[in-house]
C-alpha cells in the first residue's frame, strides 16, 4: 500500500532542511481534506495551502517536498 504524501511528510520531520522545517510545521495540522470531489492529492494541499495564506516560501518547500514525495514512493 502506498503512503500517502501527509504519511510520508510525517517520517521527514528531523531533516534539517527546507522539507524537513516544512514537515514538522505540517505535523500541526491534520491531513487536510479535500474540498473538490475530484481533487488529486497535490491539489488538496495546494488549495489547503493557499487557503491558509502560505507564503511564498512555505509553497516552494511543499513543492521541493512533494516533488521528493513523487520520486522516492514506490507506488502500487
Amino acid at each position: 500500500m502506498q503512503k500517502t504524501f501527509y504519511q510520508w511528510l510525517t517520517n521527514q520531520t528531523d531533516r534539517e532542511d527546507v522539507v524537513g522545517d516544512f514537515a514538522a510545521t505540517m505535523q500541526q495540522f491534520e491531513e487536510p481534506q479535500a474540498t473538490r470531489k475530484k481533487a488529486n492529492a497535490h491539489m488538496k494541499w495546494a488549495t489547503w495551502l493557499v487557503d491558509k495564506n502560505a507564503t511564498s516560501d512555505v509553497i516552494r518547500a511543499f513543492n521541493l517536498a512533494w516533488q521528493e514525495y513523487q520520486e522516492n514512493v514506490e507506488f502500487s
